[in-house]
C-alpha cells in the first residue's frame, strides 16, 4: 500500500506540474503540428494577404 499511495503522490505532483508548465509556456496546438502556414501560427493574415477587404467600406 505504500507503494500505491507513492506512485499517487508522484501522479498528483507531475498532474501539477505540466498544467503549470502549459499555463506559463502557453504553447499552441499548431505548433506541436509543425504547420508552416503562417496565417494559423499568428493568428493573423500575412502582409502580402491577396484577399485584403477595403476599408472604406466598413467605415460608417
Amino acid at each position: 500500500s505504500t507503494m500505491g499511495s507513492m506512485m499517487t503522490i508522484m501522479f498528483i505532483f507531475m498532474f501539477i506540474y505540466m498544467i503549470i508548465e502549459l499555463i506559463y509556456s502557453k504553447r499552441k496546438i499548431i505548433y506541436i503540428i509543425k504547420c508552416n502556414n503562417n496565417e494559423w501560427k499568428n493568428n493573423w493574415p500575412i502582409m502580402s494577404h491577396t484577399n485584403k477587404e477595403m476599408n472604406f467600406m466598413f467605415n460608417k
